[in-house]
Order: C-alpha cells, then sequence, then structure tokens
C-alpha cells in the first residue's frame, strides 16, 4: 500500500473516531430509543499480538444520547468467555472483567484501555475473539467483539500517545504533546506524522519538513530517521505542534484534532524531500524518549493501524452569533414552477456551532398554501423539527433531493414518480457552521396551483444557546402571483423558534440526511 494510500486510510479512521463529535454517526440500536442514553464501543475490529508479547489496546466509550447514569463496561459473557491463552488484563479498577464507568454527560468520550499477552508460540487457535459490551442503568445498552489475531512473526507497530483534551477560547492556542512510540519487534526507518483538525481549530506547522495536504485536509510531516523496536520519539518543547483557535470561533464546541504516525518507505521520503527542498522556516525534531539498539531492516507493515492515531477535543466557550431567517418568495403564474432559497443569515459576531450529539441548527419551513412542493433541498426532510419527523421520510428515494442544493433551471418539473404534494412542513438541518455574516440556503421548488385563497407561510430558524436575539427568527414565505413567473425574495422577521429536543433524534435525522447526501455535493455557505 503506498505511503498516501495509507495516510488516506488513517485520516479517515480517525475521522470516523470523532463522527460523533461532529454529529454524524448514529448506532442502529439507539434509533429504538431515542430518550435513552446510549453508551457506544468504538475500538479497532482487530488486533494482531505477537505470541508471548505484551500489548495494549485502546478504545473509547461514547455517550450518543440523553445524561447517562451508572454505566458498566463488561469484557466477555457467559456465553462468550476470555480464552486463558490470550492473557487478558482489565483496565485498573475493575473486577471479574466489570468495570463501573461512571456517569456520562451527552456526547461525553471516555478513553479505556486493557492489555493483552497471548501464551508462547504453539497455540491450537492463532485467532480469539473478546466480547465487550456495556449497560447504563443495568439496561443493555452497546455490544460489540475484537478478533485478536496471533503472530510469531512480529513487524513494526507505532502507537500514538494519548492526548489530553484542551480548553481554549477564540485567539488563544497551546502546545500539544505528541510521543510515538514502536512497541513492535521491527524498527521503522522513517516516520511519518499526519495532523488534522476537520472543524475550525487550526494546527501550526510552520517547519520546512511538513507540508498541507489538501487531499487529506491536514499537514503531514516527514522525519528521516529511524525508530527502533522499543524506542519512542517525542516532539521537543522547542519545536512543538501547536493549536490555534481562530477569532470567532463558534461555541460551546468540542472541536476534534487528530494526530497519526506511520512508517514511510524511502522513495516517499525521498519525493517528500525533493517537493520541499529550499522551503522556509525551521525542521521540526523528533528527540529520543527511549530507544533500543537495532540494524535497519526493510520497513515493515504495522501490525496495528488503530493505534497509530490518537483523537484529543479542543472546548471552546461560549460565544455569541444571531441567527436570522431568510424567507422567500414562489413567484409565477398559475401553472408555474418557482424555485427559492430560504435558511439562515448568521448576523454574528461569531460563527454558529457546528452539529454536535446534542444540538443541530435547523429550519422549520411552513409550505404557503397555493404551491405544490416538486423538489426538495438534500437537506431537508418531512416534519416540523429534528424530534418530528414524518414516519415515511425513509421512504424518499434518494434523487428526490436537488442534485447540488444550488437551485433548478427555470420550468424544471418535479422528480418523476415521486408525489410530494402533501408535503406542508419541512425541517432543513444546518450541519456545518456558518461564519458570521454569511448565510446557509436550502433551495425549495414547487408548482404554484390554482387557489382561492393564498395564505403565507414562513422560515423558522433555531439559534441555539448562542442565539440572544428572537426578533429576526422568523421570515415570511409568500406566492406572488405573475404573468410571467420568476423566484426570489427577501427575508420579513417574526418570532422566535423552539430548542431541538433528544440528541438522538438529532443523530437520526443526521444519518438520513447524510446517506442521501453521500452522492451529492454539499451545500455552499456563502460568506458575503
Amino acid at each position: 500500500m503506498r505511503p498516501h494510500a495509507v495516510f488516506r486510510r488513517l485520516a479517515l479512521t480517525t475521522v470516523a473516531a470523532g463522527l460523533t463529535l461532529t454529529g454524524l454517526a448514529l448506532p442502529a440500536r439507539a434509533a429504538d430509543d431515542l430518550e435513552l442514553a446510549y453508551v457506544g464501543i468504538l475500538g479497532p475490529e482487530t488486533v494482531t499480538v505477537v505470541n508471548g508479547q505484551s500489548k495494549t489496546v485502546r478504545f473509547d466509550l461514547y455517550n450518543l444520547g440523553a445524561a447517562a447514569e451508572d454505566v458498566v463496561l463488561t469484557f466477555g459473557s457467559a456465553a462468550r468467555p476470555i480464552s486463558a491463552d490470550l492473557g487478558f488484563t482489565a483496565p485498573a479498577g475493575c473486577e471479574q472483567n466489570t468495570c463501573a464507568i461512571g456517569d456520562l454527560k451527552a456526547g461525553e468520550r471516555r478513553s479505556v484501555k486493557f492489555t493483552l499477552k497471548p501464551a508462547a508460540a504453539g497455540a491450537a487457535d492463532p485467532a480469539g475473539n473478546l466480547a465487550l459490551s456495556t449497560s447504563v442503568g443495568g439496561r443493555a445498552s452497546d455490544e460489540t467483539s475484537i478478533t485478536v489475531v496471533r503472530t510469531d512473526k512480529g513487524g513494526a507497530d507505532l502507537e500514538v500517545a494519548d492526548l489530553a483534551d484542551l480548553k481554549l477560547g477564540p485567539g488563544e492556542s497551546a502546545d500539544v504533546p505528541v510521543a510515538i512510540h514502536n512497541s513492535g519487534s521491527k524498527d521503522v526507518k522513517a516516520l511519518g506524522l499526519l495532523v488534522m483538525a476537520p472543524l475550525g481549530v487550526t494546527p501550526v506547522l510552520n517547519y520546512s519538513n511538513c507540508e498541507p495536504d489538501r487531499e487529506l485536509g491536514g499537514f503531514v510531516c516527514v522525519f528521516n530517521e529511524t525508530l527502533a523496536a522499543g524506542g519512542s520519539f517525542a516532539l521537543p518543547e522547542a519545536t512543538p505542534l501547536r493549536v490555534t483557535v481562530p477569532m470567532g470561533t463558534a461555541g460551546p464546541y468540542d472541536y476534534p484534532v487528530y494526530v497519526a504516525a506511520i512508517g514511510l518507505a524511502d522513495r516517499y521520503v525521498f519525493d517528500f524531500a525533493k517537493r520541499t527542498a529550499g522551503a522556509a522556516g525551521r525542521e521540526l525534531e523528533l528527540e529520543t524518549v527511549a530507544s533500543v539498539s537495532a540494524a535497519e531492516p526493510e520497513v515493515a507493515d504495522d501490525l496495528n493501524k488503530d493505534d497509530n492515531a490518537a483523537l484529543f477535543s479542543v472546548t471552546v466557550p461560549k460565544t455569541n452569533a444571531d441567527s436570522a431567517a431568510v424567507g422567500g418568495v414562489f413567484s409565477g403564474a398559475v401553472g408555474d414552477s418557482s424555485t427559492v432559497k430560504v435558511g439562515v443569515r448568521n448576523l454574528g459576531p461569531s460563527a454558529t456551532i457546528p452539529a454536535s450529539v446534542g444540538w443541530i441548527q435547523y429550519a422549520h419551513v411552513k409550505l404557503p398554501a397555493g404551491v405544490r412542493l416538486t423538489r426538495l433541498d438534500e437537506r431537508c426532510l418531512p416534519g416540523t423539527s429534528p424530534t418530528d419527523i414524518d414516519e415515511d421520510f425513509a421512504n424518499l428515494p434518494d434523487d428526490v433531493g436537488l442534485v447540488d442544493g444550488a437551485g433548478l433551471p427555470e420550468g424544471a418539473g418535479p422528480s418523476e414518480g415521486v408525489d410530494l404534494s402533501g408535503i406542508t412542513n419541512l425541517v432543513c438541518l444546518v450541519v456545518e457552521s456558518v461564519p458570521g455574516n454569511g448565510r446557509h440556503l436550502f433551495s425549495l421548488s414547487a408548482e404554484i396551483v390554482d387557489a382561492a385563497e393564498y395564505k403565507a407561510g414562513f422560515v423558522k430558524v433555531d439559534g441555539g444557546v448562542q442565539d440572544s436575539k428572537s426578533g429576526n427568527d422568523r421570515a415570511a414565505l409568500t406566492v406572488e402571483l405573475t404573468a410571467g413567473g420568476g423566484g426570489g425574495g427577501l427575508p420579513i422577521t417574526g418570532a422566535p423558534a423552539g430548542l431541538v429536543g433528544a440528541g438522538g433524534a438529532v443523530l437520526l435525522v443526521m444519518g438520513v440526511i447524510a446517506y442521501r447526501s453521500a452522492r451529492r455535493r454539499r451545500i455552499v455557505t456563502v460568506v458575503e
């Protein structure tokens, strides 16, 4: 596998690990009890362990629902006992493979570690399964298993040490102590370090051996130094990884940051050095923490890529953002199709917070009388809020949503074979952060029908805890009969919106939106 492909795999793995922070992941089981706490297990599917050697395994517990009390983690079960050959040791403080985790707030993440030290070579079964389960208040929550693969061959095994969460306000920054350990039995000839902060926090890596990678959305730094088996490297204080929170960043929010390491082949190191030759700035260094003398064999595949990455969050406190509704006018003659763009405008001063486990910004769109919906935006579903979605929403085909969220050409008709005429209320989700003086709009198309009276609809936005000004949370959505058709409109302010309900419902709706959006471009947030 090429180094860049491995970097991409690590990026996808770590992004998946942080999806609960951005509100786009929800186990199917959680949909059954939206009001309840749901503590999910997010860990590696497979762990490779060298026979006779100890291996520390790290995974996370995520509370994807309401606040959870009396959370218990259990390893193994009566039906699926842990094989003694695996040399399993539960985390400190656990009794008989049962761990009392305590309470978890909605959206809280808790890291857990256990160790394996399988028997020496000659075991009859080279693989085993380790069952894990969680319960909340004595009620079963999540369950999964990790496949343990045993080997006598050995290899390199990079691990990124745990990283502590930070609390920073807009304009503040802090250094991040990064340490990388090779717990395997073979050396790594050269190292690559990947740092990603996809939602707003900015990594500062102004070093000659680091370069931005637009495809990965982060930075890649290359170190042409050997990390011996059993050795550790760390970034020294003189050349740290630094993260900063730009002014205008929204809060309250926990912004994920990912740090990953990988062993590199000579060719990638050569190509990188050629690309960055003559780059300005000092070089990002590594200092040896512990080392074991060994020859320099060819780089071996990493035995366990899941622990090559570590996740931490940067908590930004509450900031203010005034969300105003953007309405519109369906304009045209009877029988015409008209498209409007409605949604939210952020009057600032800070950006709005992105979606999270517990909250997501949305707009409730009430269609005016006298129109028949023919197309809806890919981020909109029938309903009035994320906790009040039409039960038939899952039956809407993928092609109902607009192809790119940019509107339809004049005169465009309805989706073939799809009848949307019964839909009068829509909930449209604002997943991304909207910058100050930016807009997030949704395109809706409708046919103007013959009706005796036209009753105005509305667009009502929920600005959440950041929005203390309610007078502009509502705008009109009307119909204007003309001889020639057309579209457009300006917002009219009105009454405030309510708060979003249970976090589980938010995640469920966002999952549907993500599924329908998977093969499409995202809506563009406009900054004026």
